[in-house]
């Protein structure tokens, strides 16, 4: 699609936004990952760590960092969606605004971090409800649409998403013998002692958060 010069700015802007504020996530939870040395003094391994350990207090030595990253970060990106919607006409808006719901969601997750549960895990649920919301909504708008999409990266890096985010919400709920959980997986921000070779609420919930970026980046880079 060929933006005019008042959607082009609009676009330019939300890009920068986003830019900026996917810095700021990568980078502060990049340098609490470097700097993570916990209990028993193991290093982070993004397959049995989650996200949430990075920003407890007390147990991670950056948590300030992971946590702010997250929260400003989660908020530049809740407004890049909310700048890139006044160009999209239709269903689209909708499917921006549950992008930046879910984006507002993260940054509240960082805003409370595990050492406040409740809100913690509250905050975190929510995200991955309005992250599969966004992703199948999208499916639906491009289902509905005359018109093929303008970037397949953008669609698969869409099913990436649901794939990552619903089988994040779904797979406790199976009591599948490999999985031996009997709890939704954002309730388990702790793998337990001595921890696996691979904890899937981890596991998931990276490849949920990479997803869900690359996935904004190509729809902002190339707009329906």
């Amino acid at each position: 699609m060929r933006l005019n010069n008042a959607n082009g700015n609009t676009f330019r802007l939300a890009r920068q936004m986003f830019a900026v504020g996917t810095l700021l996530i990568c980078g502060s939870l990049l340098g609490a990952v470097l700097a993570y040395q916990a209990y028993l003094g193991e290093l982070f391994s993004p397959v049995n760590h989650s996200l949430s350990e990075l920003g407890t207090y007390g147990s991670s030595s950056l948590a300030v960092v992971a946590n702010g990253g997250l929260f400003f970060g989660g908020l530049l990106l809740s407004l890049s969606c909310l700048q890139g919607l006044r160009s999209v006409p239709g269903f689209g808006v909708a499917i921006w605004l549950l992008l930046a719901a879910a984006w507002l969601l993260l940054a509240i997750v960082g805003l409370f971090p595990s050492n406040v549960y409740h809100l913690h895990t509250a905050a975190l649920q929510w995200y991955f409800y309005f992250a599969l919301a966004s992703s199948m909504g999208y499916w639906l708008w491009l289902a509905l649409r005359p018109t093929k999409p303008q970037s397949k990266s953008a669609l698969a890096f869409c099913s990436i998403t649901v794939l990552f985010v619903s089988a994040f919400l779904v797979l406790p709920h199976l009591a599948l013998e490999t999985l031996p959980f009997n709890r939704a997986f954002y309730e388990e921000i702790y793998p337990p002692f001595p921890r696996p070779g691979l904890w899937w609420p981890a596991v998931l919930e990276w490849g949920s958060l990479i997803s869900m970026l690359l996935w904004q980046a190509e729809l902002l880079r190339c707009p329906d």
